[in-house]
């Protein structure tokens, strides 16, 4: 579980290591960055919830990818295991996941809250979490058809 009081800050660019004085050379500032939202997710795929089986085949996937205009943001990057960084490539996030055997919808609702809620927001996936998942769910499978006429 993730708490942010236990951990490194996690700042939204990889230059704000370097300007709070965390990192002292870019290098050692992006290791720190992509740490930092590694250890948000519980060094876990956003995707698949895979525990990779090292530190190398965890990835940090530019939801929007960098060759569409994505930037290095933490807001625009997520953990993935190197299986679904590579098969999702530079396609677009959420059609890509819809069609993956591990697709949840809770999965879904915890990286569009990384997306759009910020840093500060985001935490261990709890009560609130789940009724808000509970609700998104019932407002997407209220509109499915049902086969009934």
């Amino acid at each position: 579980m993730f708490h942010p009081q236990d951990h490194a800050p996690v700042y939204e660019r990889m230059s704000d290591y370097l300007f709070n004085m965390s990192a002292l050379t870019r290098r050692e500032a992006r290791h720190q960055w992509r740490n930092a939202i590694k250890e948000c997710w519980n060094n876990r795929c956003a995707y698949c919830g895979r525990t990779p089986i090292d530190d190398e085949s965890l990835t940090v996937d530019h939801v929007r990818p960098k060759s569409a205009g994505g930037e290095d943001r933490t807001s625009n990057c997520i953990p993935a295991c190197m299986e679904c960084n590579q098969n999702k490539s530079s396609q677009e996030w959420i059609a890509w996941y819809k069609m993956q055997p591990f697709y949840s919808i809770a999965g879904e609702w915890r990286i569009k809250q990384w997306l759009s809620r910020g840093l500060s927001d985001f935490g261990p996936y709890d009560e609130e979490d789940s009724r808000i998942v509970d609700d998104y769910a019932n407002k997407i499978m209220g509109s499915w058809p049902t086969g009934k006429e």
